[in-house]
């Protein structure tokens, strides 16, 4: 009988234990940290969480659904567990939860199960603020080495071309304050890189200018609905949206007969909606199995609508924040939303769109300034000079040249010095090279007789190029001024 009453006294307690847990939720926080051989991280995996209840006798069951909330690995092999859960479980548990752990991970497009416990591995009574280390040995598992920073995973953001040149070969890191937003810079040796073929000689230190289209990648696993693109021309301190059209193509493949399949154009935005302005869609957001024109450009930015210099580029990510989709928040920074990489998901670019100022100032033999159209005579003791102005105050000149030309497509060879130059000769002087008020090219008439510079009307042509690209190409590529003379021998 008395061990009768024990054992009814037993479960009493239990009862009231459980009863009262039940019915007083409570704040849960449990830590992991996850390495792979070599210390590196299996970043961007999903970490699932599940009870195990003790039952009667020594068995026990564990739950189907996991806990909600999955945390993800970050790039450092953390993440944290945050719930609202009882601290007594079904069955017959008492006290902290029992719990195992099951990781996945997109690889190449699958999800794939890189750690899982069995129950015969349960960490048993885990406590609220405990810290549980797991060890990743599947040889699945795509990990990084979290010493290079952080890397893209499956839920950020970050901009990956402009035009057709790659941020990688661009010195525009958001993160590093003293990018100077150049193409091949020759600052962070871009033109001896490997990484970066195309950044030779004067096709260094390229600023843009004109219509950039902006390229991106948004993690298959972020869970925004729209996005704006904003820039900045003050270091930050204020953005404005971005908001010229974006159209776009899909290729419809759903009739039975490929002769009926076609491209069905889709304008991306900009567009109003959920209390917010200026909002762009995502492609794949749209239409998840078709093939697009452009699956990864995010804007078309008008660089003429803001000052030269610097320009800081970033994008927010927008979401529904209720079920009647009325009403659009802004996530960033969260592993269930957006993740923006901490190197190229704010980017900077140099912008330019002011031409260079190139001119003949006068034209003169033996020091007498010549009209143009005049008559010159010209012999071998005379002396014909071209006074010119190259002038590039934001210092971007490319290269400049001075032609003589006459009859049909004939032109005066050798060049005299001074004649031409390039950005190249001016490298020390990185980035900028602004040219010159005055330039005077001389034609010395014993060396230019007859057979160089035979009786002819003459151009002088006077021509100069800026670095400037819109990603594609140069802008201000052949700015030009002509003198037209005609000489006698």
């Amino acid at each position: 009988m008395r061990c009768f009453k024990t054992k009814c006294l037993f479960w009493l307690t239990l009862l009231v234990i459980c009863f009262f847990g039940q019915n007083s939720i409570l704040a849960y926080t449990v830590y992991g940290h996850a390495e792979c051989n070599a210390g590196w991280a299996p970043y961007g995996a999903i970490v699932r969480v599940f009870e195990v209840d003790p039952s009667l006798g020594g068995g026990y069951t564990v739950d189907e659904i996991p806990l909600p909330t999955p945390p993800v690995i970050d790039q450092n092999g953390d993440f944290k567990v945050t719930t609202t859960s009882p601290y007594c479980g079904g069955g017959f548990e008492v006290g902290p939860p029992d719990l195992i752990f099951l990781f996945v991970q997109n690889v190449n497009g699958a999800v794939e199960t890189i750690y899982e416990e069995e129950p015969s591995e349960t960490h048993w009574n885990v406590t609220d603020g405990s810290s549980l280390n797991f060890q990743v040995t599947s040889g699945v598992a795509v990990c990084f080495d979290p010493s290079i920073g952080n890397v893209p995973g499956g839920y950020s953001f970050l901009f990956t071309r402009v035009g057709n040149y790659e941020t990688a070969c661009i010195d525009c890191k958001g993160s590093d304050s003293a990018s100077e937003g150049y193409h091949c810079s020759r600052r962070l040796n871009h033109h001896i890189s490997s990484d970066c073929p195309e950044c030779n000689g004067m096709e260094t230190d390229r600023p843009f200018g004109r219509t950039l289209d902006l390229f991106g990648w948004f993690g298959e696993s972020c869970t925004i609905d729209y996005y704006k693109v904003q820039y900045s021309t003050d270091g930050g301190s204020t953005w404005t949206d971005i908001k010229t059209d974006l159209p776009n193509k899909w290729y419809d493949m759903s009739g039975s007969e490929p002769l009926n399949w076609h491209w069905v154009s889709e304008q991306m935005g900009p567009f109003d909606d959920g209390g917010e302005v200026n909002l762009y869609k995502i492609p794949h957001k749209v239409h998840s199995v078709v093939p697009w024109s452009f699956p990864n450009r995010v804007a078309k930015f008008d660089t003429k609508l803001v000052t030269d210099g610097l320009c800081r580029l970033r994008v927010l990510g927008y979401k529904w924040s209720d079920s009647t989709f009325s009403t659009l928040v802004q996530v960033s920074g969260s592993d269930t939303d957006l993740q923006v990489d901490a190197n190229y998901g704010q980017i900077v670019l140099q912008i330019d769109n002011t031409p260079p100022t190139v001119a003949i100032l006068a034209l003169k033999l033996n020091g007498v300034s010549k009209s143009p159209c005049e008559i010159l005579s010209f012999g071998p003791g005379d002396t014909i000079s071209v006074q010119c102005r190259i002038r590039d105050e934001n210092g971007h000149l490319r290269e400049y040249g001075l032609e003589a030309m006459y009859g049909h497509n004939q032109t005066v060879t050798p060049r005299p010095p001074g004649a031409v130059d390039n950005y190249d000769n001016h490298s020390a002087g990185h980035p900028s090279w602004q040219g010159s008020m005055s330039h005077t090219i001389s034609y010395n008439g014993t060396y230019y007789g007859s057979d160089k510079m035979p009786p002819c009307a003459y151009q002088f042509r006077w021509h100069a190029s800026k670095r400037i690209t819109n990603g594609y190409g140069l802008i201000y590529n052949w700015v030009e001024d002509t003198w037209h003379v005609t000489i006698q021998r």
